[in-house]
């Protein structure tokens, strides 16, 4: 079972009759005069982190951070969050004090309130936020239309380079600051909400994550390699450390950059506000079919992205 097959199985299993349940970056629940966002995710020691690579401060901001992202998914605004944190016996108060310092930073910097949580010792540093938020129109997955354009807000494989080169033991900058640091692209979602059909943030792979999008949506679509940002370091750095360029760019997650589909006509009028985007595809009407080209070329990916639930049925 993968996660994908997970998602079908929990909405089969769990009707939601408040709003628009399992299967989006965020919950949307219907309340009078707006719709209320909720979103969770869960960092897990020496699986989405190892301590050794980033500190307790960069640790809580990330793992605000995450959430803001998929809240900027649904073309949403925050507002506050809780936290649940599972605290092991081999960091003191020194790290946990530094720890609450970063989520203080990160309440002033993005205008956020912390409204609660739990507490807990645990074998291992659990981090758990949920966040709230609202969109006066949230932006779905399921959407994506024939002849949609694919857009993307930035970057990807940037992350995915950072933390190959941290687990060989090398810190380069900016591969493993872009590792560590997630900027959710807040503004940008709340100005795609105007104009995108779909939209999700890129958290487990380029591959997959449009995937997502396709499967929720019942549409094929055509990735063009060739438009994509891929800076010439970027590019060197592979070559240096004999890294695969495709499997970075195209399967490599945490970049936080946003995908979204949006008509031919909106798209030109998307060019009118202040965003940084690229066109990287279209969709077509083929269900599930993703096409990969670069110069014209068939790309064949054997690793599609993180995947949180691949376990044998």
């Amino acid at each position: 079972m993968n996660e994908l097959d997970f998602e079908r199985f929990l909405k089969n299993k769990f009707s939601f009759t408040r709003g628009q349940g399992i299967g989006d970056d965020a919950s949307v629940i219907y309340s009078e005069g707006t719709q209320q966002l909720i979103t969770t995710d869960l960092l897990i020691e020496n699986v989405h982190f190892r301590l050794r690579d980033i500190e307790m401060k960069e640790l809580a901001l990330k793992a605000i951070a995450v959430n803001l992202s998929d809240i900027a998914a649904m073309g949403g605004i925050p507002h506050y969050f809780y936290l649940g944190l599972g605290f092991p016996k081999n960091l003191g108060i020194k790290e946990l004090k530094q720890f609450f310092q970063g989520l203080k930073n990160g309440c002033q910097q993005w205008n956020l309130e912390l409204a609660g949580g739990d507490f807990s010792k645990s074998s291992q540093l659990c981090i758990s936020v949920t966040m709230v938020g609202e969109a006066e129109h949230p932006v779905y997955r399921q959407n994506a239309k024939d002849g949609d354009l694919i857009g993307i807000t930035g970057q990807t494989g940037a992350s995915a380079l950072g933390l190959k080169l941290l687990l060989s033991g090398k810190s380069i900058k900016p591969w493993s600051t872009r590792h560590q640091k997630v900027v959710p692209c807040l503004q940008e979602g709340q100005i795609l909400a105007k104009y995108a059909n779909s939209m999700i943030d890129v958290s487990d792979g380029l591959v997959i994550d449009l995937k997502r999008i396709l499967a929720a949506s019942g549409k094929g679509g055509h990735l063009y390699y060739e438009n994509l940002l891929i800076p010439r370091a970027m590019k060197r750095i592979c070559r240096e450390y004999h890294l695969n360029e495709y499997e970075l760019v195209l399967s490599g997650g945490e970049d936080y950059v946003l995908l979204f589909t949006i008509s031919p006509e909106n798209e030109l009028q998307l060019r009118q506000e202040k965003i940084s985007y690229r066109v990287i595809g279209e969709i077509q009407s083929k269900q599930d079919q993703l096409t990969i080209t670069h110069n014209g070329k068939t790309i064949q990916t054997e690793n599609n992205g993180y995947d949180h639930f691949n376990m044998k049925s």
